[in-house]
C-alpha cells in the first residue's frame, strides 16, 4: 500500500492505474485491494449506504450468520437495513473480459439459503455473453457495478486512503436554483387546493432533482412518520438513474424500492430495453415481496419511502395495494407524455394509462413532469368522441391537472440555464461526390452507396464547423470535439462507424494540413447498462484538441443522458417520435465552460439537376429535415417565430445555417487563409457545381413552405384581441363602483378624450381605447424601439398617465403581472424584424386582423377599410403634376402643406415621403426638403386610436430610413375627429392630452 498512501490521487482512473503498479500486476494483491474499493463504495456512495446497515469483507462477517470464510467467490457480504437479508458480493479486478469460468464459484455459491441476491462489482464494463447468459438463468437476482459506475459515483476518490478508509468523503449535494424553488413553491401552494397538476421544464434543467427537492419540503410539511412516494418512469434506465439521482441529492433519510416487470416477460426484444440486473441495486417484480419488504421497515421509518417503478410494472403496485400497501402521497409521473393515448369504452386501459385513475392505484397527489407536453388536436379529439374513444391528453385537466410551472427552451436560454442550439443544414453537392469519390464508391464491400457517402462527407463538413460561401473563413472557430448520431437501424450504424474514416480520407485526398481526427463508435441497446455507461464516459472524458469523438445509435442515447460538453447531435434518417428528437436535442444545451451553442447537424444531398424551384421537393428522402425543425417549433417559440420571420427579414437567422458542400478545401485555401482570415471567393466558388446563392435562398424559403405557420400572423392577432378583451372586462369591473378611486380618474380620462376627438365618445368606448394601448404598447416596442415611438409621441404618454394613475387601486398590478408570459410571446414575435416594410406588413395584418376579430362594432361604425397601395401612389404623382400644371409648385416645395383628414393607417403619408425619397435618390430635391416638408407641412388626424398609432410609427420609421440620423418624432398627427376638431374653440385644463391638443391648435 506505500505508493498509494504517498501519492495523491487525482482520480478514480488514477487510483486503478497505482493500484496496478504497486500490486506489480499480481492478481491476488489486485484482488485484495479492490475488494476495499469496492467496500468503501458501498459503505459510502449514497444509494447503497441507504441499503446496507453493514458492509463486510468475507473474512469480517459475524459468526452469527454461520458464512464460511472459506474464500469461494463471495468477497463481501452485505445487510439490507430493512429487510436483514444478505446480499453476496464479489470484487473482479481484470484487465480483459470476465468470461463465465471466473465467476462460475461465484454463482454456485449465491445458490446457498443465506443469501437473497449477489452483486459482481468489477472494474471492466463488460462481462462475455456467456457470463451474462449464466446470470440471467439464475433465480437469485444478481446486479452488475462496472468502472463507469465506480468512476462517476459519489466517492470522492482523491480522498481515499486504503489504511485510513472510514476518512473518505463524498461530494457534496446538489442545491437548489432560484427558477426551480419557485417550481417547488408554486407547486406547494397549488397542491393546497388541487390534487393533479403539470410541472413542465425543458431537458436539462432539472425537472428529476426539482421533484426530489419538491417531495423533501412536503414532507417536512407532513405530521406523518413516512412520506410515500411512487415514481414512475418508461425505462429501466430511467429508473435506476432515477433511483441514483434521488439517493445521491436527498437531504432527508429515504428507504428505496425498485419495482420491474416479470424477469422472464422483460427479455430483450428491442435494442432500447434494459433488464433488471442493469439497474445496480435490488429490484422485485412480485407484489408479495414488495408488500413484505414495506412491512419490514415498518419499525425502522425514515423520512422517504419511495417506490421506483416502470409504467410497465403498475400492475405489480396495484395489487401490493389491494393486499394492504398504503396509499401513496404523491405520485410522481415522469415524461409524463408518455401517459397520453387511447382507448376504446369498456377496453382495458394500457399501462402507460392507468395511472390516471385513482382507483387503480391510490394516490393523494399526482404531479405530471415532462418536457415535451403531448397535447391531441382538435380533429383527433372530434374522432375519438365519434368513435367512442377514450382520450388521454395533457390538455384535459380532470385527467393532468392544470400546468403548475413552465419553463421551455427559449426561456431558459435567456435566463442563462441551458446553452443555445444551432441548425446547421449541410447541402452536399451529389455531383461533386461522384466525381471525387469515385473508390469509395465502387467498393462493393462497404455497403455504401452515393447517399451514405454524401452524408457522411456533410456531417464531416459540419463536426468541423465549414464556413458559408459568404465567409472569409474556411473554417469558424475550433472542430467540435463530441457528438451524437442517429440513424434508423443498427446495421447502418455499425457500417457508418466502421467506415467514416475511409471515405473522410479520400474526400480529404492528402490534404495533410487539417489534423483532425474524427473516431466514431457504435453503441445499442443490445449492449448492457455498463456497456453504454463505459461508451459515454469514452465521450465525455478529457481528450486532445485534434481528436473528435461521435456515439452513432438508433435511439438510447435521447433520454436521461447528461455529458455537459457535447457539442452536436447529429440525425442521418428520420425519427418518427418528436419527444425523442427533443429529448436529443436537450442534450446539447447543457451549460459547459466556453460553450457558444449546441449544434444539430442535418446533412442532405442536392442531387445533380435540381433547380431552385424543385429543391427539397422529394418528402421522403428530407423527411429528417421537416421532423427535426418541425420538433423544434412544438417547442420552442422562439424557433417558431424565427421560421416564420424568415420571408420577412432581409438578414439570415442566427441560430440556423444553410451550407454548401462540394470539394474538400484544398492545401491553397487552407494555406491561404486561418479560422479568421480572408479566402479567395474565386477558389472556393469552384468547389460547388451549383449557383450556392440560389440553392440557399431556396432551402430557406421550402423552410418557410413545409415548416411554417401560413396562419402566422393572423392566429398572432386572434391572440392579441382576445387579451384585449380581458382587458375590457378588467377595467369594466374596476371603475363601477362611480365613486371609487379609480372610477374618479378614469372619468377625468374620458372627459380629455371627450374634448380632444369627439364629445360623443361615451365610456365603453374609452375602456377599448384603454385595451387597445394595453396589449399593442408592447408590440410597438418590439418593432420600432430604435424610434422611441411609445416614450415620444404624445398619445401613448397619455395613456401611459392614465395606466399609471390605474395601477395605484384595484389590482391593477396583478393582472398584468398574471398577463407578462403572454406580452412576452407578443414581443418574441415581433421582435428581430430587420426592415422598415416587412414591420409595416406586420402591422398592417395585425390592424385588419385585430379589429375584425375583437372590435368587430368598432369597424361596422367606422367602416375601416384600406386604399390599396398603388391607387395612393396614384393619387400622390397625380396631385404633384396638378400642383406644377396649375399652380407651378412641385409637391416638395415650401408652402405646400398636405392634410390627411382621415389617415387610418399612414398610407398617404408614407407614400409621399416614398415618392419624395425617390426624387431625392433621383437628384431632383435635398434632404433639407424632405426634413422641411417632414417637421412642418405634413399633417394627419385620426379618430381610432390603433390607427393613430400605427399612422404615425409607419410615418416616423419610413423618414428614419431617409433621414439615417438620429429619431425625429412626427408631430404633425393628431388624435382627433377631423369634423369636430374645426367647431371647438373652448379649453380644458387637460392632464393627459394637453400636448395632443397643442399639436391640434397649430
Amino acid at each position: 500500500m506505500n505508493i498509494l498512501q504517498r501519492r495523491k490521487i487525482m482520480t478514480f482512473d488514477e487510483l486503478i492505474q497505482l493500484a496496478r503498479e504497486q500490486s506489480n500486476e499480481i492478481q491476488r494483491d489486485k484482488g485484495t485491494l479492490f475488494e476495499k474499493i469496492a467496500q468503501i463504495y458501498f459503505k459510502n456512495e449514497p444509494t447503497y449506504k441507504n441499503l446496507f446497515s453493514d458492509v463486510w469483507l468475507l473474512n469480517e462477517v459475524p459468526e452469527e450468520y454461520a458464512i464460511p470464510k472459506k474464500d469461494t467467490g463471495v468477497d463481501l457480504v452485505a445487510r439490507n437495513e430493512a429487510t436483514g437479508e444478505l446480499t453476496a458480493i464479489q470484487a473482479k479486478f481484470y484487465d480483459n473480459k470476465i468470461y463465465k469460468r471466473h465467476i462460475d464459484s461465484f454463482l454456485a455459491e449465491l445458490g446457498k439459503s443465506y443469501y437473497s441476491d449477489g452483486i459482481i462489482v468489477y472494474s471492466l464494463d463488460s462481462l462475455s455473453s456467456n457470463a451474462d447468459e449464466a446470470i440471467n438463468q439464475l433465480s437469485k437476482p444478481v446486479a452488475q457495478i462496472g468502472l463507469s459506475d465506480l468512476r462517476n459515483s459519489q466517492v470522492a476518490w482523491e480522498s481515499f486512503i486504503p489504511s485510513r478508509p472510514n476518512e473518505v468523503k463524498v461530494k457534496n449535494v446538489k442545491k437548489t436554483r432560484p427558477y426551480q424553488n419557485e417550481a417547488i413553491n408554486l407547486t406547494i401552494d397549488y397542491f393546497k387546493e388541487n390534487d393533479r397538476g403539470q410541472l413542465i421544464m425543458a431537458p436539462g434543467t432539472g425537472k428529476t432533482f426539482t421533484s426530489l427537492k419538491l417531495v423533501e419540503k412536503m414532507a417536512k410539511q407532513t405530521n406523518k412518520e413516512t412520506f410515500n412516494v411512487l415514481y414512475l418512469v418508461p425505462s429501466i434506465q430511467l429508473l435506476s438513474q432515477t433511483l441514483i439521482g434521488w439517493n445521491n441529492d436527498t437531504e432527508l433519510s429515504m428507504h428505496s424500492f425498485a419495482v420491474t416487470s416479470d424477469r422472464n416477460a422483460s427479455k430483450k426484444k428491442n435494442d432500447d430495453e434494459l433488464s433488471a440486473k442493469d439497474i445496480g441495486f435490488p429490484a422485485t417484480t412480485d407484489s408479495e415481496k414488495l408488500l413484505s419488504n414495506y412491512k419490514k421497515i415498518e419499525n425502522n421509518q425514515r423520512d422517504l419511502t419511495v417506490v421506483y417503478s416502470t409504467y410497465q410494472s403498475i400492475e405489480v403496485l396495484h395489487e401490493a395495494q389491494e393486499k394492504g400497501f398504503p396509499e401513496f402521497d404523491i405520485i410522481i409521473c415522469d415524461e409524463a407524455h408518455r401517459t397520453t393515448g387511447a382507448k376504446a369504452l369498456g377496453e382495458e386501459a394500457s399501462v402507460f394509462t392507468r395511472v390516471h385513475n385513482n382507483n387503480y392505484i391510490k394516490a393523494s397527489k399526482r404531479l405530471y413532469q415532462t418536457a415535451t407536453p403531448k397535447i391531441y388536436g382538435t380533429d383527433a379529439k372530434q374522432k375519438a368522441e365519434d368513435s367512442s374513444i377514450v382520450l388521454s391528453s395533457m390538455d384535459n385537466k380532470d385527467i393532468y391537472g392544470e400546468e403548475i410551472f413552465r419553463l421551455g427552451f427559449g426561456q431558459a436560454v435567456s435566463n442563462d440555464i441551458l446553452t443555445d442550439y444551432k441548425v446547421i443544414v449541410l447541402a452536399v453537392d451529389e455531383k461533386v461526390i461522384q466525381k471525387d469519390m469515385q473508390k469509395v464508391l465502387s467498393d462493393s464491400e462497404n455497403g455504401l452507396d452515393v447517399d451514405d457517402v454524401s452524408k457522411l462527407i456533410g456531417v464531416w463538413n459540419g463536426l468541423m464547423k465549414r464556413s458559408s460561401v459568404d465567409k472569409d473563413a474556411v473554417f469558424e472557430g475550433k472542430p467540435m470535439q463530441r457528438a451524437i448520431s442517429f440513424i434508423n437501424t443498427i446495421n447502418n450504424s455499425k457500417k457508418i462507424s466502421s467506415q467514416f474514416n475511409e471515405v473522410v480520407n479520400e474526400y480529404l485526398d492528402g490534404n495533410e494540413i487539417i489534423q483532425q481526427s474524427i473516431n466514431v463508435r457504435h453503441v445499442d441497446g443490445m449492449m448492457n447498462t455498463l456497456e453504454k455507461k463505459e461508451a459515454l464516459d469514452w465521450l465525455s472524458e478529457d481528450f486532445a484538441e485534434d481528436e473528435t469523438r461521435v456515439l452513432s445509435n438508433v435511439k438510447f442515447l435521447t433520454e436521461g443522458i447528461d455529458v455537459p460538453n457535447l457539442d452536436a447531435v447529429i440525425f442521418l434518417a428520420p425519427k418518427k417520435s418528436q419527444v425523442d428528437i427533443v429529448q436529443a436535442v436537450g442534450r446539447i444545451m447543457r451549460k459547459f465552460k466556453d460553450k457558444e451553442y449546441g449544434y444539430i447537424i442535418l446533412p442532405i444531398v442536392i442531387p445533380e439537376g435540381t433547380t431552385p424551384e424543385s429543391i427539397l421537393d422529394n418528402n421522403k428522402k428530407y423527411e429528417a429535415v421537416w421532423q427535426i425543425l418541425n420538433a423544434l417549433r412544438s417547442v420552442d417559440e422562439r424557433f417558431s417565430a424565427m421560421i416564420n420571420k424568415l420571408e420577412l427579414n432581409r438578414k439570415k437567422p442566427e441560430n440556423m445555417d444553410v451550407i454548401g458542400i462540394g470539394e474538400a478545401p484544398s492545401v491553397e485555401d487552407m494555406e491561404n487563409t486561418s479560422t479568421i482570415g480572408e479566402k479567395d471567393d474565386a477558389i472556393y466558388q469552384t468547389s460547388l457545381d451549383l449557383d450556392w446563392g440560389e440553392i440557399e435562398n431556396a432551402i430557406y424559403a421550402k423552410v418557410v413552405k413545409k415548416v411554417g405557420d401560413r396562419r402566422y400572423l393572423e392566429d398572432w392577432s386572434e391572440d392579441v384581441a382576445k387579451i384585449a378583451q380581458r382587458h375590457i372586462e378588467q377595467i369594466t369591473i374596476m371603475i363601477k363602483d362611480k365613486n371609487s378611486k379609480t372610477a374618479i380618474e378614469f372619468e377625468k380620462f374620458l372627459k380629455s378624450l371627450q374634448h380632444n376627438i369627439n364629445e360623443s365618445i361615451d365610456e365603453k368606448q374609452a375602456i377599448e381605447m384603454l385595451a387597445q394601448h394595453l396589449i399593442t404598447a408592447p408590440i410597438f416596442e418590439a418593432l420600432f424601439g430604435e424610434y422611441s415611438f411609445v416614450n415620444n409621441n404624445p398619445v401613448s404618454e397619455a395613456m401611459d398617465k392614465i395606466v399609471e394613475e390605474l395601477s395605484k387601486f384595484g389590482g391593477f398590478n396583478k393582472e398584468q403581472d398574471e398577463l407578462k408570459e403572454f406580452y412576452d410571446s407578443v414581443k418574441l414575435r415581433a421582435e428581430g424584424i430587420d426592415n422598415a416594410e416587412a414591420k409595416q406588413r406586420i402591422i398592417i395584418t395585425l390592424y385588419d386582423k385585430f379589429f375584425s376579430k375583437g372590435f368587430k362594432e368598432t369597424t361596422q361604425r367606422l367602416g375601416i377599410v384600406f386604399t390599396p397601395v398603388e391607387v395612393v401612389d396614384f393619387i400622390v404623382k397625380s396631385v404633384d403634376d396638378v400642383l406644377k400644371k396649375h399652380f407651378g409648385k412641385a409637391i416638395e416645395d415650401e408652402g405646400v402643406h398636405i392634410l390627411d383628414p382621415f389617415t387610418g393607417t399612414g398610407t398617404f403619408i408614407v407614400r409621399t415621403l416614398h415618392y419624395l425619397k425617390d426624387k431625392l435618390s433621383n437628384g431632383e430635391i435635398t434632404l433639407a426638403d424632405v426634413t422641411r416638408k417632414y417637421t412642418q407641412e405634413l399633417h394627419a388626424n385620426e379618430i381610432v386610436l390603433l390607427s393613430y398609432y400605427i399612422a404615425a410609427i409607419n410615418i416616423e420609421s419610413t423618414f428614419a430610413e431617409i433621414n439615417h440620423e438620429e429619431y425625429k418624432p412626427f408631430e404633425g398627427i393628431v388624435l382627433t375627429d377631423t369634423f369636430e376638431s374645426t367647431e371647438q374653440e373652448d379649453t380644458l385644463d387637460d392632464s393627459f392630452f394637453g400636448t395632443n391638443d397643442e399639436r391640434l391648435k397649430r
